[in-house]
């Protein structure tokens, strides 16, 4: 691989953040004293430097996955402060944290209950296709499409009171045909096919219209299965299937069906790096997230 002489996306993300802080932090003291000012500004500036070099340090990518998991990035999901994540965004910092040579492995940080199943494949590959060991850490949450996702890392961390696995697909909607007839109104169907409307809530669903939906959380559900199976060895393709109801379990239980590789944290997750790389535990440390709402929007 090509290395990449630049600083790291996150370790610049850290600068910036910290670089806003020296600036607030002068602003907060205009109009007091002066030597209390100058006292003020001089502790902010060392406890800024400090913190800034041990960051300059990090050589362990921090992704978070928090939230719903769509397919694109917008500016709804960051003004929602984390409660969507996008494969978009999930992606990129994956790539980016594999291009930089000062980044030595990839933690990807969980805590989603799932979303599309596109967003959660291309999650998985991206962390498939990496050169660098890469763990997967549920916090509280990490079922269905969030744990196909995870399914891409070399290795899954769960704390044991964790929600992990509901390995499943469900197309569900809440129906309001009889609500529409009580309150008087009438179904008029204006369609160019016979499948066109198939699934509006406002109307009964025909038998052969359930059956049509039936197949394709069917197909998917397979794909699913199938995707999780392949990346992730620990577990055969005939055990996973036998889970796959979409019942969730928690972490300790999770461990003992294979569906996560040990319990534990991030401190943990650090541990497994150092084994992997043959290196010592001194030599690592973990970069703070990046990404995550609000503050993003306004950097």
């Amino acid at each position: 691989m090509e290395a990449n002489p630049q600083q790291s996306q996150q370790t610049q993300q850290v600068q910036k953040r910290a670089s806003n802080g020296r600036v607030l932090s002068f602003a907060i003291f205009v109009g007091v004293p002066a030597a209390i000012f100058w006292l003020g500004f001089l502790l902010v500036g060392l406890l800024t430097v400090a913190f800034m070099g041990e960051e300059d340090t990090c050589n362990i990518a921090r992704v978070p996955m928090y939230g719903i998991l769509t397919t694109t990035e917008s500016g709804l999901s960051q003004l929602l402060g984390g409660a969507i994540s996008s494969a978009d965004s999930i992606v990129e910092e994956i790539e980016a944290a594999d291009e930089d040579e000062m980044v030595r492995a990839i933690v990807v940080d969980i805590d989603s209950p799932g979303g599309l199943p596109v967003a959660a494949d291309e999650i998985m590959q991206a962390l498939a296709d990496t050169t660098k060991p890469t763990v997967a850490v549920i916090r509280d949450l990490g079922a269905s499409a969030a744990y196909w996702a995870a399914a891409g890392a070399d290795y899954i961390i769960s704390s044991p009171v964790s929600n992990v696995g509901s390995v499943g697909v469900t197309m569900s909607y809440l129906e309001s045909a009889s609500s529409t007839e009580l309150e008087g109104s009438r179904w008029i169907e204006l369609s160019s096919g016979d499948y066109k409307d198939a699934g509006h809530p406002e109307r009964t669903l025909k038998p052969e219209e359930e059956e049509h939906f039936q197949t394709q959380v069917d197909v998917v559900h397979d794909y699913m299965v199938d995707r999780i199976a392949e990346t992730r060895t620990a577990i055969t393709r005939d055990e996973l299937a036998a889970l796959a109801d979409g019942r969730a379990y928690v972490g300790a239980r999770a461990l003992d069906l294979k569906l996560v590789d040990a319990l534990g944290g991030m401190d943990d997750a650090v541990e497994y790096i150092a084994t992997s790389l043959s290196t010592s535990k001194d030599e690592l440390t973990l970069c703070s997230p990046t990404g995550g709402g609000l503050g993003d929007l306004l950097d």
